[in-house]
């Protein structure tokens, strides 16, 4: 009788997993990502992992959370989306906007396809910069850098977090007065049509504004808006010229600050 109930027990048992002699093909995989990379992030990534049937949605914690995750997933294709999430931008978003009047965001993102056919399956979660920081110099121009009035001009508006695709829409950020001949903002990556359109509008006060074509002279110095990492510019006025220094260097998470090195 022994000997019959332990048969019996292990008839079950192959009946409900996947043993070696069988077509595995219909068994989960085990998805470990790897978010090792993003320890040091300044704020939370939130993760959004899509399969044939599923769908999972969850914050990693830097500093807090395990720098791996498991789920066992359906196996077949993938995708994947990560962003170091703003602390204000609700679940479910797809997209990010910026309104009217708002600087663009320190945005840091990633997308990726890929297929899982084993038992276990590893991907590795890097975000990439989708914002060109801007600095302004005036201090050898005619213009009064320390008081004068910026504003910046463009023709996108936001960016889905789906395929990192800008999107379409009026931007226009005033740069605040800060007493500095150097100013600093923010622009979204561009599609080649948006590119051409960005301007920035300089006035002197009670003086008439002067408008410098910054994406025709980004695109002459030979910016790139489809680069993984988006470069920083600096964009120097004088009297005779205007001088674009782009900076192509890699960038870190370190110490919950964004470092360029």
């Amino acid at each position: 009788m022994r000997c019959r109930i332990l048969s019996l027990i292990a008839a079950v048992a192959a009946t409900l997993s996947c043993s070696v002699k069988e077509d595995r093909s219909e068994c989960a995989c085990l998805l470990v990502l790897d978010m090792s990379p993003c320890a040091n992030a300044p704020d939370n990534i939130r993760i959004e992992l899509k399969t044939s049937d599923e769908r999972i949605e969850e914050d990693f914690i830097p500093g807090k959370d395990k720098p791996f995750y498991e789920y066992p997933v359906t196996k077949g294709v993938c995708s994947l989306s990560a962003f170091l999430c703003p602390r204000e931008l609700s679940s479910g978003t797809d997209r990010i906007m910026i309104e009217l009047g708002e600087n663009c965001p320190e945005l840091y993102a990633s997308t990726s396809v890929f297929e899982v056919s084993g038992e276990t399956a590893e991907h590795l979660v890097v975000l990439h910069k989708q914002f060109a920081g801007i600095t302004l110099d005036l201090k050898d121009s005619s213009l009064s850098g320390t008081d004068c009035e910026i504003k910046v001009k463009g023709e996108v508006n936001g960016i889905s977090l789906a395929d990192l695709k800008p999107l379409e829409g009026q931007f226009l950020y005033e740069v605040p007065l800060e007493g500095q001949e150097r100013r600093m903002f923010r622009l979204p990556r561009q599609t080649g049509q948006s590119a051409d359109m960005l301007s920035i509008e300089i006035r002197n006060r009670g003086g008439s504004p002067q408008v410098f074509e910054l994406g025709r002279y980004l695109s002459e110095a030979g910016y790139d808006w489809e680069e993984e990492d988006l470069s920083d510019v600096v964009v120097k006025i004088s009297e005779s010229e205007i001088v674009i220094e782009i900076s192509s260097s890699d960038w870190i998470i370190h110490n919950s600050e964004i470092v360029v090195i």
